[in-house]
């Protein structure tokens, strides 16, 4: 009997463990034996046998202390290192790919992996996201998950036709808890049957429609349950209620055959504002901004003057700092703007007095409450940027009629958006609000806090990476704008 051999890549040597000691469990309801041990002491090390069929992990915990790695892992974990991946050194191929967080599953936190599922999705890899659906916040109260990492990962499914899953656990009475919820059986369920489908070289997901379309359908209902809870209009509701969408999703991935291609793969496209229904553009007024800035203020008022549109009124803002963060952070963006042998006719001009006071003492750093705007077309907001940044006249180069998807980051730490949570966020807004839609969206990402000579093309990190690839232009602090994919300062 010949050995199938596969290697368990994770984060750690705890997660790959984990991984396999989950996948055992499930392997012995389906029959197999199962052994355990460790190779030079330290490396679990699984066999698994059933008849005929024999196969084993090697679990490589801590994906860069090992010299061999890869170069398919290596390519993937460029994008976000997910907890644990199925490897077959023998073909040189990645089977799946897990992440699973215990991070308070609200705001920022609930997107800050999402750059993950982009990553897998991208090289095709099978990919689920195993998320807590409630949780405890830091201020004491229960949280429920955002809708955004599941309208990505459909979104991404479809894009790729390749499953991209979430899956949760615990439910209001069992928060944080496994033993809650369907998605802990749900996902080594299914890790189990794919990895019985390769070692007995069977089409992948044999035998795996129902329960990959169970996963859809439970996250096309949790859309449908909390949608209104974080925005004020959700596209497609009547798909999204309806039963017979999840089996057409999965029909259209697994088998690449469904009866109405557009309808799928216009599924989850954000309208432009004049397609939004009568009461939903009525609500659209701009906000007033918490800490003053010339282009934000300008967003907000294309917002008043049905120019774009934001997601909800009931946005909120980021935690303020103390004065001492504030200089230090401020010192610390003008010693890298200072440090820049490319400086363009921009200057620096964060200073502490410009960030208002809470009741505390503390300051806002926070502009506009809003992150997201969606812009009809890019003439109207290249308008409000050259106003507000008259130095960028005349450099950009798209056409007036494109519609927009505009990101913004308020964060004022040296470097932070280039890391967790930003780049989680941005590669699930860009997935969701449109920029791979058959009408797609031009990306734009302001960062009015941020300097731009911390790019530097010679020292890529995972959300230089991805800001690269989704990204159209980055507008820093002073009116710098950058074009990633061509490597141009504007």
């Amino acid at each position: 009997m010949s050995i199938k051999e596969l290697e368990i890549w994770a984060d750690s040597f705890h997660e790959g463990q984990w991984c396999c000691e989950n996948i055992a469990l499930i392997m012995k309801k389906f029959g197999f034996s199962v052994q355990q041990d460790y190779l030079h002491g330290f490396q679990p090390f699984f066999i698994m046998t059933k008849n005929d069929i024999k196969f084993q992990f090697v679990v490589y915990g801590s994906y860069k202390s090992w010299n061999n790695r890869p170069q398919k892992i290596d390519d993937l974990i460029e994008w976000g290192k997910p907890d644990f991946v199925i490897y077959d050194a023998q073909k040189d191929n990645l089977i799946l790919a897990v992440e699973e967080t215990a991070a308070t599953t609200t705001g920022n936190q609930a997107l800050q992996r999402c750059e993950r599922q982009y990553g897998s999705s991208r090289f095709k890899i099978p990919y689920w996201y195993l998320l807590s659906e409630y949780s405890i916040h830091s201020d004491g109260g229960i949280r429920k998950d955002s809708i955004w990492p599941i309208v990505a990962a459909i979104k991404l499914s479809i894009l790729n036709t390749t499953p991209c899953l979430v899956v949760h656990y615990s439910d209001e009475n069992n928060l944080e808890n496994y033993s809650a919820g369907k998605g802990f059986n749900l996902l080594f369920m299914s890790i189990a049957k794919l990895i019985i489908n390769y070692v007995m070289d069977r089409f992948k997901y044999t035998d795996m429609e129902d329960l990959i379309c169970e996963q859809y359908s439970d996250m096309l209902s949790f859309i449908a349950k909390q949608w209104d809870n974080i925005v004020d209009y959700m596209p497609d509701i009547d798909m999204i209620n309806n039963k017979d969408t999840a089996k057409e999703i999965t029909n259209y991935i697994l088998n690449k055959t469904v009866v109405d291609k557009e309808k799928i793969t216009n599924f989850l496209h954000w309208p432009c504002l004049s397609e939004l229904p009568i009461d939903i553009r009525n609500k659209q007024k701009g906000a007033p901004l918490l800490k003053y800035d010339c282009l934000m203020e300008l967003l907000e008022n294309d917002v008043t003057q049905k120019k774009a549109y934001t997601l909800s009124n009931n946005a909120g803002s980021g935690k303020p700092c103390c004065t001492s963060q504030i200089i230090s952070y401020i010192n610390a963006q003008k010693n890298k703007f200072n440090s820049s042998s490319l400086q363009p006719e921009a200057k620096f001009s964060l200073k502490v007095e410009d960030f208002p006071k809470t009741k505390n003492g503390n300051h806002h750093i926070t502009t506009a409450k809003n992150i997201v705007y969606l812009y009809d077309q890019w003439g109207d907001l290249e308008k409000s940027i050259t106003i507000a940044y008259p130095r960028l006249k005349g450099k950009f180069n798209f056409p007036d009629n494109i519609p927009v998807f505009v990101y913004i980051s308020n964060s004022l730490t040296l470097g932070r958006v280039f890391g967790d949570p930003f780049t989680g966020q941005l590669a699930a807004y860009a997935t969701a609000f449109g920029h791979f839609d058959n009408k797609k969206r031009i990306v734009i990402a302001y960062f009015p806090h941020q300097v731009h000579s911390q790019i530097n093309p010679r020292r890529m990190n995972k959300g230089l990476t991805l800001m690269k690839e989704l990204t159209d232009i980055i507008i820093f602090h002073g009116g710098v704008a950058v074009n990633l994919s061509k490597g141009e300062i504007l």
